[in-house]
């Protein structure tokens, strides 16, 4: 039987729509975050979106300065490769174990097909293949026993998900990471750890070197 998730409270529920307006780009980097007006575009009041300022500056997608308020955190090329150069210390590791733990976990093949299935079909804005690129990242790694290492990839995969979504072009990347994505969840089901961790380093380089090779964002 599926697991039946309660409801967000309104405090998650303003987490979350900060958070994906910040990661989807919809609120650019360095853009200055007024409580009040956000509250009356979402039909909330202002304390808990000052509360998800807190939160998300905790997080690095928040700057909270004196005297001048909440902004977007900017983001940067250097920034995007300290990113990806963490992913590819974590997310390998935890996909081994994942993997490993998997192996006696139908359900996990189920969710790892199920991710790519939603990551292979046609999105009509670049926001929701973002979505299906988080969760099929996410379903790769999730039977990870290592929580505290799981929450430090899900927070990296935001931020790094906040940097492709405004650097859309990915000519300069070596591969195609749709074949590796499909490669990935293969290696996945079949329950070939070692296999699958390698080329979920290898996909992470390739992407790594593209940014190095980026231009700065406006």
């Amino acid at each position: 039987m599926a697991k039946v998730e309660a409801p967000p409270t309104r405090a998650e529920w303003v987490d979350g729509l900060l958070r994906r307006a910040i990661v989807h780009g919809q609120l650019a980097p360095g853009e200055k975050l007024y409580a009040e007006r956000l509250a009356e575009q979402w039909g909330v009041s202002a304390t808990p979106l000052r509360e998800t300022f807190q939160r998300l500056a905790g997080e690095g997608l928040v700057v909270i300065e004196p005297q001048r308020g909440a902004r977007v955190a900017p983001i940067s090329v250097e920034q995007a490769a300290e990113i990806y150069e963490m992913r590819l210390l974590l997310d390998p590791v935890a996909f081994h174990q994942s993997v490993t733990v998997g192996r006696a976990d139908p359900d996990y093949a189920e969710e790892v097909d199920d991710a790519l299935d939603a990551l292979d079909r046609r999105h009509r804005a670049v926001s929701a293949f973002h979505d299906a690129h988080t969760r099929f990242h996410h379903a790769l790694v999730s039977r990870c026993p290592n929580q505290r290492m799981l929450g430090q990839i899900a927070q990296l995969l935001e931020h790094s998900q906040r940097f492709q979504i405004i650097r859309v072009d990915s000519a300069a990347r070596a591969g195609d990471a749709a074949t590796e994505h499909r490669a990935m969840a293969a290696a996945a089901v079949a329950g070939r750890a070692d296999e699958a961790a390698d080329m979920l380093r290898a996909h992470l380089a390739a992407t790594l070197d593209a940014v190095r090779l980026a231009r700065p964002p406006d």
